[in-house]
């Protein structure tokens, strides 16, 4: 009696244990959890250029109808037409456009009843974690890709207009469309803009369709979001020099004219090795002091010149594109 209350008592822990969900079990319900709120807030962003229709995709932030989309998907535009996923179509202003990071703002016309999405911090993101994004790829409103963080501080450079943007990688795939779509946190915040189209990465040619995705961090996006809110534009820190990366630093390569670069006395050749108190070694930590610094700031830059350290006081200018 007693081997068959054991043994009674092995098969019912070993049917209570076969009835736990698995580790990957609970991922993906929590994913699909994270989906199905976060979807409502989706939207495919549509145009007219060049006699052809474009369709990108956007997120709605606020109940009062903003959405954060691509600015490739509304360039010139006025007005375009926004679908929401129910199929509910929304006339929408264009509220503003940045062509450096490559973000515009919308503000939809009549709605009412919106979801929305809330900002998260990509800086606090750790790298491999589950990254989510939901878009209009190729458009198919409402793709999901489930992938990784993978990577930080990824320069790249816009096809359209050579600006250089700072970056996230995400590791899933990403294809025609989905610039401006959301990319999710494991709790459904936002910590990043998928970017449009790009020339480059670190000096790597970018595929139009690929297994790699970039996106401007949330952080970023943010602020030029609230820039085109309250102004119309974004302002970004302005230094007017071309750079690139030695093993020592980064080297000054090209000065503009009556830059704040040229005023402080900077010089073809210099070496930038601190920016503020932050050290710089690398083109993705100068890309990043630059885009996290303000208009007007007022910061120490640190070069090597001839052998020589040399701490140059400049102001930073403005720039809006």
């Amino acid at each position: 009696m007693r081997w068959l209350a054991l043994f009674s008592v092995c098969i019912g822990a070993s049917w209570a244990t076969a009835q736990q969900p698995s580790i990957l079990q609970r991922a993906e319900q929590e994913v699909s959890r994270v989906v199905a709120r976060a979807l409502p807030a989706v939207v495919t962003v549509e145009s007219r250029m060049a006699g052809r229709t474009v369709r990108s995709s956007g997120f709605i932030i606020d109940a009062a109808g903003f959405v954060v989309c691509s600015a490739d998907g509304v360039r010139a535009q006025s007005q375009v037409v926004v679908y929401l996923t129910d199929g509910e179509q929304l006339q929408a202003q264009v509220a503003g456009a940045d062509n450096i990071t490559g973000i515009a703002l919308l503000r939809l016309e009549g709605a009412s009843g919106l979801t929305t999405l809330r900002w998260g911090d990509s800086e606090r993101t750790p790298l491999g974690a589950t990254a989510i994004l939901i878009g209009n790829r190729s458009g198919l409103e409402g793709s999901v890709t489930v992938g990784t963080l993978g990577g930080k501080e990824r320069v790249g450079v816009r096809r359209d207009n050579g600006r250089v943007v700072l970056l996230l990688q995400f590791n899933g795939t990403v294809g025609a469309g989905e610039p401006g779509a959301p990319l999710l946190d494991s709790q459904g915040r936002v910590i990043g803009v998928m970017a449009g189209e790009l020339a480059s990465i670190e000096g790597v040619s970018v595929a139009p369709v690929s297994v790699v995705g970039f996106a401007i961090p949330a952080e970023i996006a943010q602020r030029v979001v609230n820039d085109l809110r309250t102004k119309g534009r974004a302002e970004h820190a302005w230094l007017g020099i071309d750079y690139q990366g030695l093993p020592t630093g980064v080297v000054v390569r090209r000065i503009t004219p009556n830059s704040p670069a040229q005023q402080a006395g900077l010089a073809l050749g210099d070496i930038i090795v601190q920016f503020g108190d932050k050290p710089i070694r690398t083109v993705a930590e100068l890309t990043r002091e630059l885009y996290f610094a303000m208009p007007n700031q007022r910061v120490a830059i640190t070069v090597l010149r001839e052998g020589q350290r040399i701490t140059l006081p400049v102001t930073l200018g403005k720039q809006s594109l």
